[in-house]
């Protein structure tokens, strides 16, 4: 993988969004999508009322020249993409429940889902219901995309401007998606999932009366919202597949918890949680961890004995590789190969 051309993409993207934002008065993240559209038109400026000028049309055509996507992997695309997204939340103060999952967290999932519940069947759907900007539905789709499985790409968000980013994303890289435009805890015209991965959005979720449907909500006041999506990703797994969730490490610390537990063991079983390492949070209460669900069905188990781990620091690569064994180690053990 070459970082020059990684750069190339993000300097292109960067550089062009930053003439469309002046241009047309919008936030970098919006440019970023002018721009990508732009590119994605054959590299043609669009304009609208004698907007952008002459002359700045003909800044963006020089700046798109920089860039050949032929010449670039996906993966390269994907990653150029990644650091302008990251640019322009920092300019933009974007929400954190909005924020990119950091690719460091992304590859770490990617290898649980590949230890765990990698793909056996000729089409494999993986399925995220807080898509956002879809970098960590890519960065897992990457690590999975191997020996001619063919996987299918489903997300899910509320956020025009969010899914606007993942659908400019996937076309840069000649990702097929399927992106849909709705609140994740709304019924959804969505296939069962063979796993279900998100990096799940934190607080209170509005909608009480919606709320009501699902067996986790509070009986006053508003609920959690990722105790609703922990179980609207059950409800859209296929029978024994794997959700796998970015959630606060102290998830089961709270008086709420046992409403989720006891709905997890109704229908499915908690196979493993592991934390993440504290360096990579700026708190102790900001620190998160990866919960990993199963839900029941044909010849599904209960492991012997839950994951429950701790991730070393990203930094020390040693402690990483023997870590990641550990995990692979667990998965032969646990499960006499059941799935």
């Amino acid at each position: 993988m070459s970082t020059d051309k990684i750069e190339t993409v993000y300097h292109t993207l960067d550089q062009s969004s930053q003439v469309l934002k002046e241009e047309l008065d919008i936030s970098y993240l919006e440019a970023l999508i002018e721009t990508g559209e732009n590119l994605l038109d054959d590299k043609t400026v669009r304009v609208l009322e004698g907007k952008p000028s002459k002359e700045s049309q003909i800044q963006l055509n020089s700046i798109y020249e920089q860039l050949v996507l032929s010449e670039i992997s996906p993966s390269e695309v994907r990653q150029g993409i990644q650091l302008s997204i990251l640019k322009g939340m920092r300019e933009d103060y974007v929400q954190p429940n909005h924020q990119m999952t950091p690719d460091s967290i992304g590859s770490l999932m990617a290898y649980i889902v590949e230890t765990i519940a990698p793909p056996k069947t000729t089409t494999y759907h993986l399925l995220d219901l807080s898509v956002g900007t879809g970098n960590l539905l890519y960065t897992i789709y990457y690590f999975l995309k191997k020996d001619n499985r063919l996987i299918q790409l489903s997300g899910i968000d509320n956020d025009d401007l969010l899914l606007s980013l993942a659908a400019i994303s996937a076309a840069l890289q000649n990702l097929t998606i399927n992106l849909t435009h709705q609140d994740a805890l709304s019924n959804l015209l969505i296939d069962p999932a063979d796993s279900v991965v998100s990096d799940l959005p934190i607080g209170y979720y509005p909608i009480d009366e919606q709320a009501k449907d699902y067996e986790t909500s509070f009986n006053s006041g508003h609920s959690y919202t990722h105790y609703l999506m922990i179980e609207q990703g059950m409800r859209y797994l296929k029978d024994g597949g794997f959700g796998f969730y970015l959630v606060p490490a102290n998830l089961f610390e709270t008086e709420e918890a046992k409403s989720l537990l006891d709905y997890i063991q109704k229908v499915g079983y908690f196979q493993g949680m592991i934390t993440l390492p504290k360096e990579i949070f700026k708190t102790e209460q900001s620190r998160k961890s990866i919960l990993i669900l199963q839900k029941k069905g044909q010849n599904t188990v209960q492991a012997k004995e839950v994951l429950l781990a701790t991730t070393p620091d990203f930094k020390n690569i040693a402690a990483m590789q023997e870590f990641l064994k550990e995990i692979n180690q667990w998965k032969k053990t646990q499960f006499n190969e059941s799935f």
